[in-house]
C-alpha cells in the first residue's frame, strides 16, 4: 500500500463568509420564532458546526468511500483517508471587517478550541503568510477581514454590521467576494509546492449548517483539474489534462451555498449577479458560462432565513438516513454530482449531526429532546 503521499491530499482553499451574530443584527427574520437573541445564537451555532466540520471531517469521512472516490489505480491504507483536507487553507473571511469584527470571531474560535491566525495588516501580510506555510500548520483558521466602508472602523461592531450586512445583500457583495478570491489566490500561489499547484479556491456561506462535505471534496478537484474516478466508466487518464471546471451547489431559495472556483476563472465572475434574489444562482451559472468557464452542479443545499427555514431544520435533524423518502431520492436535486461515487447517507455534516445548532433548537424549544434517538 502507498503511504500517504500528495495524491491522498486535496489541497485549495476552502473560504467561509461569515458575519459576526449579533443580537438584533443577526438573522431578525427568525426573530419572530426565537426573539432577537435566539436568531444570534442560531447564527453562531450554525457557523460553529460549519467550522467544527470543516476542521474535524478529515477523520471522520469513511475509508471506503474515500477509497473509491479518490482517482489512483494504486492502493491507500486506510489511515490515509484522515488526511485528504490536510493540505487545504481554511481561510475565515469576516464581516464587519473590523477589529471588533475580529474579536467576534476570535472569541468564536477560541470557545470551539480551533487555532487560528489572525493579522491586524491589510492587505496580506507576507510574514505571517510565510510562517503558516513553512510550518505547514494548515489545521489553523486564517482569519481574513471583509473590505470595510471606509467609516466602519469608527462605527461600534452593531452598526458595522449593519452596514456590512445592508452590502451584502447588494451589489456590493461582488466586490467583496472579487477581493476575498484576489486576496486568498495571492496566498495559494506563495506556496504552490505545498498544495500541489492546486490554485481552487471553494466558497461557503454560513446559513446552511448540513454541509455536503462530498461535495466540497469533488469541488475542490474538478476546478483543480485534478483527475477523478467516474463511478460508472472508472479511471481516464485523458482526464489529467482537464483544465478545471466551477462547481455549484444551488440553495432552495434560489441562492447558491458552494461555489468552486478554478484559477483561470476570472474575479469578475462575481460582477453584475443578482445577489439575494431568486435567480442569484443562475446569474452566477451565467457569469461563469459567459466568462469561459465550464460548470458543473451540486445537490441542492438549504438556507436558514426564516421561520420557516428553521422549522425545516429541524425536521431534517431529526430525520434518520434510513426514513428518507423515496420520492426524495428520486428529486434530481436530492442527488450527489455525477462524478461523486454513492456515499452512506450520513456523510452530509458529518460526526455529531450539527451538534451546536441542534443543542439551540432544543434550547428554544423548537426540537423537544425527547424525540432524538
Amino acid at each position: 500500500m502507498n503511504s500517504l503521499g500528495s495524491s491522498m491530499t486535496v489541497g485549495g482553499a476552502i473560504v467561509v463568509i461569515a458575519k459576526c451574530p449579533i443580537s438584533g443584527v443577526s438573522k431578525t427574520r427568525c426573530a419572530p420564532l426565537l426573539g432577537y437573541d435566539g436568531a444570534a445564537s442560531l447564527a453562531k451555532a450554525m457557523l460553529s458546526d460549519i467550522l467544527v466540520t470543516l476542521s474535524e471531517c478529515v477523520s471522520t469521512l469513511p475509508s471506503d468511500w474515500i477509497i473509491s472516490f479518490i482517482t489512483s489505480r494504486d492502493a491507500y491504507s486506510i489511515d490515509d483517508s484522515q488526511y485528504l483536507l490536510r493540505k487545504t487553507l481554511k481561510v475565515l473571511m469576516y464581516a464587519p471587517g473590523t477589529t471588533a469584527g475580529e474579536s467576534n470571531m476570535i472569541s468564536i474560535l477560541r470557545s470551539l478550541k480551533l487555532l487560528y491566525y489572525s493579522t491586524d495588516s491589510y492587505p496580506i501580510n507576507d510574514c505571517i503568510a510565510q510562517t503558516i506555510f513553512e510550518t505547514h500548520d494548515t489545521e489553523r483558521w486564517y482569519l481574513l477581514p471583509m473590505i470595510p466602508t471606509p467609516e466602519a472602523n469608527s462605527m461600534s461592531a452593531h452598526l458595522s454590521l449593519e452596514r456590512d450586512l445592508k452590502d451584502l445583500n447588494s451589489s456590493a457583495l461582488g466586490d467583496k467576494l472579487i477581493d476575498a478570491l484576489e486576496r486568498t489566490r495571492i496566498l495559494l500561489a506563495q506556496h504552490k509546492g505545498h498544495y500541489q499547484q492546486n490554485e481552487a479556491v471553494l466558497f461557503l456561506g454560513m446559513d446552511a449548517p448540513e454541509l455536503p462535505i462530498e461535495e466540497i471534496i469533488y469541488g475542490l478537484q474538478v476546478s483543480s483539474g485534478i483527475p477523478i474516478a467516474n463511478q460508472h466508466d472508472g479511471f481516464d487518464e485523458t482526464e489529467q489534462k482537464y483544465r478545471g471546471r466551477a462547481h455549484l451547489c444551488p440553495a432552495a431559495d434560489g441562492g447558491f451555498g458552494l461555489l468552486s472556483v478554478p484559477i483561470h476563472a476570472p474575479s469578475s465572475i462575481f460582477t453584475g449577479v443578482r445577489w439575494s434574489n431568486s435567480l442569484t444562482a443562475v446569474s452566477q451559472l451565467k457569469a461563469l458560462t459567459d466568462a469561459g468557464v465550464d460548470v458543473s452542479v451540486g445537490k441542492l443545499m438549504f438556507d436558514v432565513d426564516d421561520p420557516s427555514d428553521v422549522r425545516e431544520l429541524a425536521s431534517r435533524l431529526l430525520r434518520t438516513s434510513q426514513s428518507s423518502d423515496a420520492n426524495q431520492r428520486k428529486d434530481i436535486l436530492s442527488q450527489f454530482a455525477s462524478g461523486i461515487a454513492s456515499t452512506p447517507a450520513d456523510c452530509t455534516c458529518i460526526g455529531k449531526k450539527c451538534q451546536f445548532t441542534l443543542q439551540t433548537l432544543i434550547e428554544f424549544g423548537i426540537i423537544d429532546k425527547t424525540r432524538l434517538h
